[in-house]
């Protein structure tokens, strides 16, 4: 006869690798985005560029880093995992995304755990 014990182990997330993952996406993004749309200053004496606020990390960059986290993880995120607009900075999108991801990942792993007893 054959025992089986559960020992009850969760898959740790993968934190390292997933926020390594989001930078190397948002530097491959910074750098195309260089090339993209180069920052045009006026040089004309006496007039100033005008004011134009656009987020450091607009939605659709924040959509291909998700899909990037998503291929990565081999799991689907929530499609509401991105704000409106974007991230003022790529420090709030690394957090943002980071934090996400693990909910989305220890729900999985709690599902998959669930299924398997």
């Amino acid at each position: 006869m054959v025992t089986t014990i559960s020992t009850g182990q969760v898959a740790v997330f993968p934190a390292a690798q997933v926020e390594s993952c989001i930078r190397d996406a948002l530097a491959h993004q910074a750098a195309d985005q260089a090339i993209l749309r180069p920052h045009h200053q006026t040089t004309a004496p006496g007039i100033v560029p005008g004011a134009t606020w656009e987020p450091e990390v607009d939605s659709l960059v924040a959509v291909e880093i998700i899909c990037v986290v998503e291929e990565m993880l081999g799991l689907k995120l929530p499609a509401t995992f991105s704000p409106r607009g974007g991230y003022d900075t790529a420090e709030a999108c690394v957090n943002d995304l980071m934090s996400q991801a693990q909910v989305a990942w220890e729900q999985s792993t709690k599902e998959t755990q669930n299924h398997g007893q």
